[in-house]
């Protein structure tokens, strides 16, 4: 009987045993997720992470400090500190919402009448989102990726606009509409009729135009033309045509971009004149006159002027059926709502409230001798799998990690089905937005084209944002030693962050900036101006070459889904950087760098507002 019992109960226990070490491993995820062999260059004490604190000790989801800007940075670990401190301090819950929330931050509206205005925040206004972001290029154009993963800008026309080609007489002609022939092409067609020979597309822009295409309607497709006639074959996605993402609980991904106070002080300084520099802030004297400059408007003084300018984008899904929504950073928000009785045309037909659940988030801030930005991105660990990437163990040794494969994550169903193919390869033309007009960048309807929407399979091409045979930055030697230094940073953060602090469940992907702070020439590593040795056959033989260094072919996969470069040795492209977007005539001016900024209105003076009576009660 004894012996019974025994057996009974040693069979009992190996069950719990197995369902705890189960939910172990389930619950630590986050550790597993990434390799902690991972070679240590550069180390995060214990004593400086509590000193982000504000009670100067590490709390689970404790507020945090933001990182002082005006430091000076001496290696890559420093920026990718800075930028995981941020993205701490943006995140952290203060009074029960994020930082984000908080009057610290404006939220930058939609373009209207071809302007944006900056909506302060208050506890009475709830946050909007859009399903929509556009990936815009220097000259404020959407952009595509080509097939090789060469990045385009596209101009377009509206509906009823008359549209011009040249002939190959380089004459003008109209486009009546576009055919399909008995090739399998298409043939441009006149006003009267005729065959158009050899059309090329007339691009308006100056800057950079021979990277412009030219969109043009045939039926349900699109043609991209650029102005020697060729016909680029592109590969439309969310981030490069306006279009959307949806995620596997059937959330569209919704998307907020803010500015803090500091960015919104200078930018109204910089529009009316009253502030000497062109520059975004990069020292004590420049913050000085910002911050003087507030005070004489009477603008609030700034609670974290250290921080200097910041501007994020956030992007979120809805909460409704998703898997550990207490592993997400959560707001309320209004949305949009959609007439989805065609299924083929969605209409938006007015908005409601909804719980959501960040995704990602690009922290960009300007730093001491960096007036161009630190381009930093973030994103939940269960978003996307990774493709195949190598790091440095603890021997020094590359070890190499197979892509990622199974199911469970948010854009991705199952990714032993597309292990192989990368994005751009994968995901065709699946949505199109289409905005009320130029002047307007709100919404009017989505065209769904292809059922990949509700299950889009996305990857994370370049897991830590460097390329797999490229010269990743003056620091590192190769892809395995850049790739160390962020899968370290992450480590060590998540070892020191307390219990079940909610941002453990983020990963910082990477961060870029310039070489010596230059002007971005949009291009990434290796820099032509760089005197030290390198391996010859590591760099490929490309001009001009990058100044954006750190992990310079950084990608979101919820903003830049469908435009990350590929990372193979064949089709390397080194034009693919934040800087190849972020970057007009290569010059530091902020309307040069920042997409919100052209358009933004400044603050209106507090000095000349009437005040609001006060409640006596």
């Amino acid at each position: 009987m004894k012996k019974q019992i025994s057996k009974i109960l040693i069979a009992f226990l190996s069950v719990i045993a197995i369902v705890f070490l189960g939910c172990n491993k389930k619950s630590n995820f986050e550790t597993s997720y990434l390799p902690q062999d991972v070679l240590q260059k550069d180390t995060l004490s214990k004593t400086e992470f509590d000193s982000w604190f504000v009670n100067k000790k590490a709390t689970e989801n404790g507020l945090v400090l933001p990182a002082n800007s005006l430091s000076k940075f001496n290696n890559n670990f420093d920026f990718y500190k800075w930028s995981e401190q941020m993205f701490m301090w943006i995140t952290s819950n203060d009074k029960g919402k994020t930082v984000m929330e908080s009057p610290t931050f404006y939220t930058v509206s939609p373009i209207v009448d071809g302007k944006r205005s900056l909506i302060p925040h208050d506890s009475n206004t709830m946050l909007r989102a859009s399903s929509s972001i556009s990936q815009n290029g220097p000259n404020g154009l959407p952009m595509v990726i080509d097939v090789n993963g060469n990045k385009f800008e596209v101009e377009s026309n509206t509906e009823n606009e008359k549209v011009f080609v040249k002939n190959d007489m380089n004459k003008a002609v109209i486009v009546n509409h576009i055919a399909p022939n008995l090739k399998g092409g298409e043939d441009f067609i006149d006003d009267k009729g005729n065959i158009i020979n050899k059309p090329k597309a007339i691009i308006n822009v100056k800057t950079n135009s021979k990277n412009v295409l030219h969109k043009f309607r045939a039926g349900s497709k699109n043609i991209f033309l650029d102005s020697n006639g060729n016909t680029v074959d592109v590969e439309l996605g969310q981030a490069g045509s306006s279009g959307i993402l949806m995620a596997e609980n059937q959330s569209l991904v919704y998307y907020i971009t803010m500015v803090n106070d500091v960015f919104a002080y200078y930018l109204s300084g910089y529009k009316s004149g009253k502030l000497s520099s062109n520059e975004f802030p990069t020292t004590q004297n420049q913050l000085d006159e910002i911050l003087k400059y507030a005070k004489n408007e009477g603008w609030a003084t700034p609670p974290d002027p250290n921080a200097l300018a910041m501007e994020i984008k956030t992007s979120w899904v809805e909460t409704k059926d998703l898997p550990n929504v207490s592993n997400y950073v959560t707001i309320d928000a209004i949305i949009p709502t959609y007439d989805k009785t065609n299924p083929n045309k969605w209409f938006v037909n007015g908005e409601r409230k909804a719980k959501l659940a960040m995704v990602g988030m690009h922290v960009v801030g300007s730093v001491a001798g960096h007036p161009e930005m630190v381009w930093a991105t973030f994103e939940h660990e269960k978003n996307t799998p990774n493709a195949a990437y190598s790091y440095k163990d603890t021997n020094n040794k590359i070890k190499e990690v197979p892509a990622d494969k199974g199911s469970g994550w948010l854009f991705n169903a199952n990714a032993s089905d597309n292990v192989d193919k990368e994005n751009f390869k994968n995901m065709k033309d699946t949505v199109e937005v289409v905005s009320s007009n130029n002047k307007s960048d709100s919404i009017q309807m989505i065209l769904v084209k292809d059922p990949k929407i509700f299950s889009p399979g996305a990857r994370r091409i370049m897991a830590w944002g460097s390329a797999s045979n490229t010269l990743p930055n003056q620091e590192d030697a190769t892809p395995a030693d850049a790739n160390s230094q962020v899968i370290s940073m992450n480590n060590n953060v998540r070892s020191m962050l307390v219990g079940n602090d909610i941002r453990k469940n983020y990963l910082l992907i990477g961060a870029t900036w310039t070489f010596g702070g230059n002007a971005p020439n949009g291009m990434s590593y290796p820099y032509a101006n760089f005197a030290s040795p390198t391996p010859k056959d590591s760099i490929p033989k490309i001009t001009p070459l990058g100044d954006a260094i750190g992990t310079a072919q950084l990608s979101n996969s919820t903003m830049e889904t469908f435009v990350q470069s590929p990372s193979t040795a064949s089709t390397y492209s080194n034009s693919i950087s934040c800087f190849s977007c972020h970057n007009k005539n290569n010059l530091l001016q902020p309307e040069s760098l920042s997409h919100v900024f052209v358009r933004l209105q400044g603050l209106k003076p507090r000095n000349n507002m009437l005040e609001p009576k006060k409640n006596k009660n």
